[in-house]
């Protein structure tokens, strides 16, 4: 997954916990959060940069 899609998951993930009140969930959802984070920035158009 992509670092946006990491960070919407894990915070519906800490939604939903809320809701049902699942801590195991809510912890899940977190580390989704930081592990998107800790993701480097997408290049959508690769390297780009290189080719000129």
């Amino acid at each position: 997954m992509t670092g946006i899609a990491d960070r919407i998951g894990g915070r519906v993930k800490q939604l939903i916990a809320e809701i049902i009140n699942d801590g195991r969930l809510a912890e899940e959802g977190m580390q989704q959060i930081k592990k998107a984070e800790n993701t480097p920035p997408a290049k959508p158009f690769g390297n780009l940069d290189k080719l000129t």
